[in-house]
């Protein structure tokens, strides 16, 4: 189960943490939880299997490359 970008609904407040933690600890045992974007709270690095933070290095965008089907949507 990915849980993409879940982090920002957490941090802007609109679903509490608990609630995340809650539906993930609800899993069944054999689901691994990725758990992707920034400042992940600390009891959702606890229970998920993986935890990614990315961060812009170099983008195309820079470059004035528009976005491309595929890659950035």
């Amino acid at each position: 189960m990915i849980i993409d970008e879940v982090t920002y609904i957490n941090t802007f407040g609109w679903v509490p943490v608990e609630d995340v933690v809650a539906g993930v600890q609800g899993r069944a045992a054999h689901t691994n939880v990725i758990i992707t974007g920034r400042d992940a709270h600390p009891s959702l690095i606890d229970i998920a299997d993986t935890v990614t933070e990315m961060r812009k290095v170099k983008h195309a965008y820079d470059a004035g490359i528009p976005a491309r089907r595929g890659i950035e949507y």
